[in-house]
């Protein structure tokens, strides 16, 4: 009898655990691929189809076939996504990194008359300065991940909620 009890107990309560957590999801497929669920709050980059235009905005709700953006405020239907844009976080301390490196070793060489011992000579300083500063540059370009919309990827909106 009280194992029955525990029982009930322990389903209910996984069940208004799980429908206090679940919501709506903005779901990125791409098949073989890990998916992206992007849920309400998270902030997105992206671009839609006939616009060139990089948006940035946030997902302020989801609808069963529309999601509505924070602060333009607009309900965009989800076929008109033509691609996501993520930053990269590690590429973006790499490109920083470097170029405060080389800008060190650049400063370095252009003050190499005032230091009595120094650890590299000038012409070394000024190719390490420029190699770091020219690295970070090229860095740049992989600052961003690209999710973009064609056969093998989809995007959908899937709902956790129990009914």
């Amino acid at each position: 009898m009280q194992y029955k009890q525990i029982t009930t107990s322990l389903i209910l309560l996984l069940l208004c655990i799980s429908s206090a957590y679940s919501q709506k999801y903005l779901v990125l497929d791409k098949y073989g691929k890990k998916r992206i669920k992007l849920s309400v709050g998270d902030e997105i980059y992206f671009k839609q189809k006939n616009n060139k235009v990089l948006f940035h905005d946030y997902l302020l709700a989801l609808k069963d076939t529309t999601v509505i953006l924070g602060e333009a405020n607009l309900e965009y239907p989800i076929k008109d996504f033509e691609s996501f844009y993520f930053p990269n976080k590690g590429m973006r301390f790499l490109g920083l990194g470097s170029n405060t490196i080389g800008f060190g070793f650049l400063f370095a060489a252009s003050v190499y008359p005032l230091v009595s011992e120094p650890a590299y000579s000038q012409s070394e300083s000024a190719i390490l300065g420029g190699s770091f500063v020219a690295l970070g540059q090229l860095l740049r370009f992989f600052r961003w991940k690209k999710f973009k919309l064609r056969k093998n990827s989809r995007i959908r909106i899937l709902d956790t909620t129990f009914r």
